[in-house]
């Protein structure tokens, strides 16, 4: 585990209650075990926004990503763990002037494709969280504006994550 990473495994209710208190935002993942519907180990995944989870999913051992809700993987982990979670997280400094209220004329990004971080050879951690997290926010519903508001990232890379994530064919941007 790197300096990047904050070690997570003393069990997930009480983790997930700390993130919450410091309002963390990241990646929290883990290797499982005896989940419902997968067989063997599988790869579990927590999107956390402002301490609260946002998306779970786990992954099976042959890359199919299954999404899962949380009390599942609660009520596993009280039977069967605790997992050896890793949180790994985004430092994302909100500074500037408070938002004011402009109408949102952006565009709404839909999804094409799935998203495999793990295909991407020679992206950093970080890197993969960060488009992740963005892929995830891109629902159908939301604009770009909201996107950029609900992530834990500047607007800038949240630009730089929709632009590459256009490129690699798994979202559209309908012209404005």
């Amino acid at each position: 585990m790197g300096q990047d990473s904050i070690d997570a495994s003393l069990g997930l209710e009480f983790s997930l209650a700390l993130f919450e208190h410091y309002r963390m935002s990241g990646l929290l993942k883990s290797e499982l075990h005896h989940i419902p519907g997968v067989r063997g180990r599988c790869m579990g995944y927590l999107h956390l926004v402002d301490g609260k989870v946002t998306s779970c999913h786990v992954e099976d051992q042959q890359g199919q990503r299954l999404p899962i809700p949380l009390s599942i993987l609660m009520s596993v982990e009280k039977k069967r763990g605790p997992f050896p979670w890793v949180l790994y997280p985004l430092s994302t400094p909100r500074l500037g002037t408070p938002p004011r209220p402009v109408q949102d004329t952006s565009p709404i990004p839909q999804r094409v494709g799935q998203l495999d971080v793990d295909r991407l050879e020679g992206w950093t951690t970080r890197q993969k969280m960060m488009l992740s997290i963005v892929f995830e926010l891109v629902d159908g519903q939301r604009s770009v504006m909201q996107i950029k508001e609900d992530a834990p990232l500047s607007p800038d890379i949240v630009d730089d994550a929709l632009t590459i994530l256009v490129n690699m064919r798994v979202i559209t941007v309908p012209s404005p």
